[in-house]
């Protein structure tokens, strides 16, 4: 199969061009929006620069920490803190030689970020503009990866991907044998691994995603991975809270991808993705009654007014198309009091979905954790809503 393309809606970053910026003054709001967004994206691709110089902090704060104890607390220790922070340092450099290759084809877009000089990983200067925000999206990125692209996410995909996969395969039996292809949308698709799997069960499947972290890296996995397991990294290297064992759990060795889609896709699998906000791309009269099915898995309930999803959700499908829901209701913009947040119960969303014009042919409470290490101590498991709507 050949490379997926990243189509982008309403965030033009990639595509910004300078010599517009000089010579349209006339469409001020429109450059305006376009300036936002490349400084946005430059925000982000500095933000994988700087893992290093951002983990280095935390190393040395753990340095000073540990350096603080009396020395009689030091020698009755069993851990050798030295050695800890030898390990934490070389766990980091991996993971940084990581999210240099995911970013590094991007870096000529910004001739400001000076690397002409830079030979090692370690070596990057550090961009100051970066967020401490987008640094915890990157570490969460980096956890992503263990739950969609690794062996050991294998269990816990199993909790969610595989029921709306074995769901939407039952609705939809001769996916493999049609010769139209169903067309799924998958909003929130994250690094890609449900969009990937339905692909590869003969879904013409298209994965719509909002954040650049996500998008950079699923390219990345998709596209540029050549085999299995070829690439190492340390998801949980930054996490010293709530550890057994250090040496097995904090510095847990992931190898992605468990699977690589270039060995599996082939010429007539269909897949792609969509940069943009969800209703932003999908609301408009070229996708109304389009979709054959929407899959939302830990999705619905990001949005200011989940409402707006409904909604959106039955304009795009076609009549008997199926919307297939799994996740919790952790209302991501609740006590943000700057963000609208409408936050309903599933008794409230049910009876919307039905007055909508949806028939909801099942409904079952399904446990799930989410980016959880089976070596946590601690982790937070969801009650997640699974349901099949159909619109009528």
């Amino acid at each position: 199969m050949d490379s997926i393309e990243i189509e982008i809606k309403e965030m033009d970053a990639l595509y910004f061009d300078k010599e517009y910026a000089s010579y349209h003054p006339s469409n001020n709001e429109i450059l305006q929006k376009d300036i936002h967004e490349y400084q946005h994206f430059k925000n982000v691709i500095a933000c994988f620069y700087n893992y290093t110089n951002d983990m280095k902090v935390e190393i040395q704060r753990i340095k000073t920490h540990f350096e603080s104890l009396k020395p009689e607390q030091r020698n009755n220790l069993i851990m050798n803190y030295q050695e800890r922070i030898k390990k934490l340092d070389y766990c980091v450099k991996k993971n940084a030689h990581f999210c240099f290759l995911i970013v590094a084809a991007y870096v000529d877009m910004f001739p400001e970020m000076d690397l002409s000089q830079v030979t090692y990983v370690s070596d990057l200067p550090y961009f100051h503009h970066v967020q401490h925000g987008d640094i915890a999206k990157l570490r969460i990125t980096l956890k992503q990866f263990y739950r969609d692209w690794s062996i050991q996410g294998q269990a816990e995909r199993d909790q969610s991907y595989k029921l709306i996969i074995d769901q939407l395969q039952s609705y939809y039996p001769d996916a493999r044998t049609k010769d139209v292809k169903y067309q799924v949308l998958l909003p929130g698709a994250g690094l890609g691994r449900l969009v990937f799997e339905l692909a590869s069960r003969g879904f013409a499947a298209q994965g719509n995603e909002f954040s650049y972290f996500m998008l950079l890296s699923s390219h990345f996995i998709i596209n540029l991975t050549q085999k299995k397991e070829q690439y190492q990294l340390y998801p949980f290297a930054n996490n010293f809270c709530n550890r057994l064992r250090y040496e097995n759990d904090q510095f847990e060795l992931v190898k992605v991808p468990d699977v690589a889609p270039a060995e599996v896709l082939t010429e007539n699998d269909e897949m792609s993705f969509v940069a943009g906000e969800f209703i932003t791309v999908y609301h408009q009269a070229k996708y109304f009654n389009f979709w054959d099915s929407v899959i939302t898995c830990f999705f619905i309930d990001t949005a200011n007014n989940v409402l707006d999803y409904i909604d959106t959700i039955y304009e795009i499908l076609k009549p008997k198309g199926c919307w297939i829901n799994f996740g919790p209701l952790e209302y991501h913009f609740a006590n943000q009091f700057s963000e609208t947040s409408i936050e309903l119960s599933f008794e409230d969303l049910k009876h919307y979905i039905k007055q909508k014009g949806f028939e909801i042919q099942f409904e079952q409470v399904q446990e799930s954790t989410y980016n959880h290490s089976k070596l946590d101590q601690k982790y937070l498991k969801y009650n997640c809503i699974f349901f099949m709507a159909v619109k009528k």
